[in-house]
């Protein structure tokens, strides 16, 4: 027989919807996780209206000025055509500031603005608050480091495969 788990609603008692096997899922679990993550966050940072993606380009610009667009997306393992999107709203906004790139001039530069670093820098105070948070569920000293290796030697085992 399979074992059933149910979706306990906050406030509502028992939803009544049962997850057949999938609580079971390290995958399942994973992306639950995440889920309750990026809600957090979006809360916490409405004020900043940035989404946890639109943080990790500001992030990677930031830590590498200059990146083109092209080495950005293989960063995030994304199409080039589905991070532009992206970028012309960072810059758009007046966060990301594109410029032709000295190797390639078909390609654009970028690079954060002013607004684009003092943005960046908000947000990132807000998501270190997050960790802290999460670290804090963890609970034990060096719990937080083991399971981002884990998380690590996860990916790269499905990378793998």
């Amino acid at each position: 027989m399979r074992k059933r788990t149910k979706v306990k609603v906050s406030g509502a008692g028992e939803a009544g919807a049962a997850f057949g096997p999938l609580g079971a899922y390290i995958g399942y679990a994973l992306r639950r996780a995440q889920s309750a993550s990026f809600r957090q966050l979006e809360r916490s940072a409405s004020d900043l209206a940035l989404s946890p993606g639109q943080f990790s380009l500001l992030t990677a610009v930031d830590a590498t000025p200059g990146i083109n667009q092209q080495r950005l997306a293989a960063l995030f393992g994304l199409d080039k055509s589905t991070l532009s999107p992206a970028v012309e709203a960072l810059a758009r906004r007046g966060l990301v500031l594109r410029t032709k790139a000295p190797e390639d001039a078909r390609a654009w530069a970028l690079t954060l603005t002013l607004e684009g670093r003092h943005t960046l820098g908000r947000m990132r105070a807000k998501v270190e608050a997050q960790e802290r948070i999460m670290a804090s569920a963890l609970g034990a000293p060096g719990e937080a480091k083991r399971l981002l290796a884990a998380l690590r030697r996860i990916e790269a085992a499905l990378d793998a495969a």
